[in-house]
């Protein structure tokens, strides 16, 4: 299991086109060995956007912050026989990206089965304005 965030900083060219950049999220994709199954580009004045692509193995998510010459891409995927840091490439290279920084989360991975109890959340929470605690508690 595959989850990695990645900031973009220092991007020489940080507000690509929405298709520019939704054909180097394509390129990824095809590197990365997956399978997109729809796409949402949403456009922000007066500047940005944030590009979803869902995948048949979970989804991949970029948003632009020109003004800040910042792009933050996030990865989930099941298929952790890639490189993910590779297959992002296409993306890195079109934003010029002077540094990249990378965190994983390790998650749970349902497939295993390994439930590690000592990470559960002990507190209940309560959803604002509602009283109630979420159904996970």
């Amino acid at each position: 299991m595959i989850c990695a965030a990645f900031d973009l900083l220092d991007c020489a060219h940080p507000d690509p086109t929405p298709d520019d950049l939704v054909a180097a999220m394509r390129a990824s994709v095809d590197l990365l060995g997956v399978h997109a199954l729809a796409e949402l580009s949403v456009p922000f004045v007066p500047h940005g956007h944030t590009v979803v692509m869902v995948l048949a193995e979970s989804h991949l998510t970029v948003s632009t912050w020109p003004e800040y010459r910042t792009v933050q891409v996030d990865l989930v995927t099941c298929r952790a026989d890639t490189d993910p840091q590779k297959a992002l490439r296409p993306v890195v290279e079109l934003l010029g990206a002077g540094d990249v920084r990378v965190q994983r989360v390790q998650r749970v991975d349902p497939r295993q089965g390994n439930r590690n109890t000592s990470d559960r959340l002990t507190t209940p929470l309560t959803v604002p304005g509602s009283g109630c605690a979420p159904p996970w508690v």
